[in-house]
């Protein structure tokens, strides 16, 4: 699938995802947007300016944070996704299409060179260690079991104390991996740190895209959230985050391959 078409789909999806990270401005465009795709499709930039109570420059940065040259651009993307999502169940009682379009826009958007450097830092780690807590810690279990059964040295952690602990015995040899919903709190903050400190290859799965995770990782693997965004307790969102891994062991399995191990 082309980056073009990649753009034609999700784009409200998109935003979504990337919210928490739209300071001002482009976060009352965001919301406008999410709240009123209609009206944005048939308004001009200068209308929009007023309606989301900023500036034409706010916009242009808007859209190109998306990935689009400009804002005809991302009009042509947001009319043609509208149909889409109007088409379907309301998702707040249709679980199976909440769940089955994360997963699709998961495989969709995920690249596969990004898989590719983040299966040749594991296969190449003497270790792996993988931090969730709550949900999370299962699906980092998830992760180390799938990751044992390609041949990987895997460990999960759920305990922020072990975690730290473990963190300071890391070096240049080995991957950490942090999974979360929403991106960075002030545990995988501090985890992450460390793991920096002592060399690790750090790689994140995450509900989120938010800069300061970004800077702080190798490698941000997003796992497409439920829209609407999930309630808290709600397990929908592992099934993206599930795919992510199978797509890594099975990049793992080529690069295994390839290095005759």
């Amino acid at each position: 699938m082309s980056d073009r078409t990649l753009l034609m789909r999700d784009v409200l999806r998109r935003i979504e995802c990337s919210r928490d990270d739209l300071p001002g401005a482009l976060g009352r465009i965001a919301d406008f947007v999410l709240r009123e795709p209609e009206a944005v499709v048939q308004a001009s930039m200068s209308e929009l300016a007023v309606l989301a109570g900023s500036g034409e420059a706010s916009i242009v940065r808007f859209c190109r944070k998306l990935g689009f040259d400009g804002y005809a651009a991302f009009k042509l993307s947001l009319a043609s996704d509208i149909p889409y999502r109007h088409s379907a169940v309301p998702k707040e009682t249709d679980l199976g299409t909440r769940i089955a379009e994360a997963v699709r826009a998961t495989v969709d958007n995920t690249v596969e060179a990004e898989l590719v450097e983040v299966a040749q830092k594991l296969v190449a780690a003497r270790h792996v260690d993988i931090f969730g807590a709550g949900v999370s810690g299962i699906v980092a279990r998830l992760f180390a079991y799938r990751f044992s059964r390609v041949g990987l040295v895997a460990r999960w952690i759920d305990d922020p104390i072990v975690a730290g602990e473990i963190a300071g015995a890391l070096d240049a040899r080995s991957v950490y991996m942090t999974i979360s919903e929403t991106g960075l709190t002030e545990q995988t903050e501090r985890l992450l740190s460390l793991a920096g400190e002592r060399g690790a290859y750090r790689v994140a799965i995450s509900g989120r895209r938010i800069a300061d995770l970004a800077r702080m990782c190798d490698k941000v693997l997003i796992a497409t959230p439920l829209s609407p965004l999930p309630e808290r307790g709600e397990i929908g969102p592992v099934a993206a985050k599930i795919v992510l891994c199978e797509l890594l062991a099975d990049q793992v399995k080529k690069a295994r391959d390839g290095s005759g191990a």
